[in-house]
């Protein structure tokens, strides 16, 4: 009887085991799945988080740095031949640079250069006008500057009449092919010699300007100006003429 008992009670111990075993075996796994879902970045303090952060940022930096693209400068360059009286600064200015971006641009490593040598410049603001020539908008501005230079007290018509012939300068094989080397060649207008070509256009300079780079021309292509009442050069007098506007005769 004792010993029927004694087989019962190993028997009811044996379940036991078997249960406990199956339920750390079920139980406790998922019970830490729960304990991990419920673990939040708040249970850290403000500090800890924030190395935490830094932490994972600089990782992430070291493991996957981040190249920024190389932004050109310049989207088009173009090919600028030096003439006589050229200088870097006049070269950079007509095509908006510094001397120091233009120096850079060509690896230049003095402020000499010869006339024939040939420089990178950058042409992203450079316009094609219907006249026939491509300026910049520094250009524009000179060109302007010179109008009012030689013609401020002239009729506007006569003020487009100036532009026109610096422009048909610019486009004949007798003269420059650029426009600071029209409005520079040696003797050609007094407003570089005294000074006045520094002063600052009015706004109907200006205008005329453009409208002789949008292809006026009222004086029928011609290649001079002078006042016949204040010169007395005799080559100016002997030039045909083409037509005369305010105090102004234009001749080829």
């Amino acid at each position: 009887m004792i010993s029927q008992l004694d087989d019962r009670k190993q028997e009811v111990v044996r379940f036991g085991c078997v249960a406990v075993a199956v339920l750390v075996l079920f139980y406790f796994p998922a019970l830490t799945g729960m304990m991990e879902m419920n673990v939040q970045p708040a249970a850290l303090s403000g500090l800890e988080q924030a190395d935490l952060v830094e932490a994972l940022m600089a990782k992430d930096v070291v493991e996957q740095p981040v190249q920024e693209p190389a932004v050109p400068k310049h989207h088009a360059l173009s090919v600028y031949q030096v003439e006589p009286g050229d200088s870097l600064y006049w070269i950079a200015a007509a095509y908006g640079l510094t001397v120091a971006e233009l120096q850079e641009l060509n690896n230049l490593q003095s402020h000499t250069i010869r006339v024939g040598q040939r420089l990178l410049v950058p042409i992203d603001q450079v316009k094609h006008y219907p006249a026939g020539v491509r300026l910049s908008q520094q250009e524009v501005e000179w060109l302007a500057q010179m109008i009012y230079a030689e013609a401020r007290g002239e009729p506007y018509i006569g003020q487009v009449a100036v532009g026109a012939v610096i422009i048909n300068r610019m486009l004949s094989p007798q003269f420059p092919n650029t426009l600071r080397g029209v409005l520079f060649q040696t003797n050609a207008f007094q407003p570089i010699q005294n000074g006045s070509f520094y002063n600052k256009p009015n706004e109907t300079a200006r205008k005329a300007a453009l409208e002789a780079l949008n292809g006026h021309d009222p004086t029928g292509g011609a290649l001079y100006f002078f006042n016949p009442r204040q010169s007395s050069d005799r080559f100016m007098h002997s030039r045909p003429a083409k037509v005369t506007i305010g105090n102004h005769r234009f001749t080829m």
